[in-house]
């Protein structure tokens, strides 16, 4: 009987023991075949992205047997701060059957881009031995460190008092590492050594010393080596074929000038020859920032290269490519003015944005020099400093756009300074003016009253001296596009400056900005430039 019990207890178990492995097969065949989440990364899971510019998310993969539930994923990029070096983390989350999962990504914000150094005055000096020599100096900017100027250091290896060719090399380092230099040649002389003939085979006979662009063609200054007073400039294509020849005047032993007629040339590639006893190609050794670049001349685009610095010429027929182009001020480690509230580079681009939409109404084209916080779209030489190769930019771009103007905002130490302000070329007439004028007596009536000061003027970038442009004058001085720093020759646009208000005023910020005035300022500006194209002003 015993027997017979513990047989039964074996079967049960063994019966058990069966049942319980069935049901773990079937538990683990659902587990092991139902649908899982798949959930990763696309791309890199350690970013490097420079200051400033802007971050693009290469995106998450979230999928459930094929069925992409990317959409339900959270990202935190919150505390990712691209205009500030940094390591940060960006943060994916995803909720899937009552949990939770979790992804993170490094976005390193680095700074790479070396300093800027631009010399003071020339890049080659010329002094008599013995003589005290007094360093022009140097000007030094960075995209990032704003301290960078207090870091130049300067080695001044020249000896007056032995004749011979010395630098002076200045060289920095910005606080991410990035390293830059940029050397000025000084020659000693012979004391006493006043022969001009010297000087003159000291350098190339045929090198220009100015030119600037005039109503139809150019104005001309340079360098001879014979002295024969004969002096023409010739503009031919394939090399001294299908010449037009100018007579220049003789303003000293060895120096020209004269005006050059471009308006009538044919399109094509031309180069510029002096001839007087030898004929020689054309060369300009100035300072990118002071050649000349593009401008309408008539009804052709004339636009210079500086083919070894050779002046080469490329004439096509003039066509507008923009209706209008707006340059929002400031940008990248330049925030402008500023308040507890706001920077001018946002306030400015706020601004344009609005603009920009509001022309696009009309069914104008319109050129943005920037749609973020960052530079936007600069041109030139790499050396110089950001503000430089964006003015560079809205020169070359404005050439071709009928309307150009930048967006800016004031600041003062003076508390009780408010309102408006408008900065134009010292060289505007009043026909270009109109406009302006028509803006002016527009805003006069939609802003509150205002102390009395020069609202309309202009700048002598020099002397930082300013004259007003409420009158008939015109000025020859350089004015250097107002705050922009490159000259109104290189290019021959019009461009004009706006300045909304003050951010350093809290009642003038506060009409403006904080109760949306700077909305009816935008509409009073479209509705003249709208007008002037002869478009039928839409009400926003």
């Amino acid at each position: 009987m015993k027997t017979i019990v513990n047989k039964k207890n074996i079967l049960i178990f063994i019966v058990s023991l069966v049942v319980m492995l069935l049901v773990a097969s079937i538990l683990l065949y659902f587990f092991l075949t139902r649908d899982k989440l798949v959930f990763k990364l696309i791309g890199e899971e350690v970013l490097t992205v420079e200051v400033y510019a802007q971050y693009n998310e290469p995106g998450i993969q979230a999928t459930v047997d094929k069925k992409d539930l990317s959409s339900n994923v959270v990202i935190d990029d919150s505390k990712v701060d691209m205009n500030k070096v940094g390591t940060y983390e960006i943060i994916y989350k995803i909720n899937y059957e009552d949990k939770e999962f979790q992804l993170v990504r490094t976005v390193k914000v680095v700074d790479t881009e070396k300093p800027t150094l631009t010399l003071k005055g020339k890049e080659e000096i010329t002094i008599e031995e013995g003589s005290v020599y007094q360093d022009p100096g140097c000007y030094v900017v960075d995209n990032y460190d704003p301290k960078v100027k207090d870091k130049i250091q300067i080695t001044n290896y020249v000896n007056t008092s032995e004749v011979g060719v010395y630098e002076v090399v200045y060289s920095v380092v910005d606080e991410s590492g990035n390293k830059n230099s940029v050397t000025r040649k000084v020659v000693v002389k012979p004391k006493g050594d006043t022969n001009k003939d010297n000087y003159i085979n000291l350098m190339d006979s045929n090198q220009i010393t100015n030119m600037v662009f005039i109503n139809d063609g150019i104005y001309i200054e340079g360098y001879v080596k014979d002295n024969n007073g004969n002096f023409k400039i010739k503009v031919c294509k394939d090399n001294q074929k299908d010449c037009v020849s100018y007579d220049m005047n003789k303003k000293d032993d060895y120096y020209y000038y004269g005006n050059i007629k471009l308006s009538s040339l044919d399109n094509g590639i031309y180069y510029m020859w002096i001839e007087s006893e030898i004929s020689e190609k054309v060369i300009d050794k100035l300072d990118m920032q002071y050649r000349i670049v593009r401008a309408k001349l008539g009804n052709k685009l004339v636009t210079f290269d500086y083919d070894h610095n050779n002046v080469k010429i490329i004439v096509d027929d003039f066509s507008y490519q923009y209706d209008i182009l707006i340059d929002p001020g400031h940008g990248g480690s330049d925030p402008g003015a500023s308040n507890n509230i706001i920077d001018e580079k946002q306030l400015n681009l706020i601004q344009s944005l609005y603009e920009k939409k509001r022309y696009e109404e009309h069914g104008l084209k319109v050129l943005l020099l920037r749609n973020d916080l960052s530079y936007g779209m600069t041109m030139g030489d790499s050396s110089w400093p950001p503000v430089r190769k964006k003015a560079y930019a809205l020169g070359f771009y404005g050439v071709v756009s009928k309307i150009t103007y930048s967006n800016h905002h004031n600041s003062s130490e003076d508390p009780n300074l408010s309102g408006w302000e408008i900065i134009v070329p010292a060289t505007s007439s009043q026909e270009y003016l109109s406009n302006i004028y028509k803006i002016k007596d527009r805003w006069k009536k939609s802003y509150p009253t205002l102390e009395e000061h020069t609202r309309i003027y202009t700048r002598n970038y020099n002397t930082n001296s300013i004259f007003t442009k409420e009158d008939n004058n015109k000025y020859y001085f350089t004015d250097y596009y107002a705050v922009l720093r490159v000259p109104y020759q290189l290019f021959h646009v019009n461009n004009v400056l706006f300045e909304g208000s003050y951010l350093s005023n809290s009642k003038d910020f506060d009409w403006y900005y904080t109760k949306n005035n700077w909305k009816k300022l935008s509409e009073d500006k479209i509705r003249t430039y709208v007008e002037a194209l002869g478009i039928e002003y839409i009400e926003p």
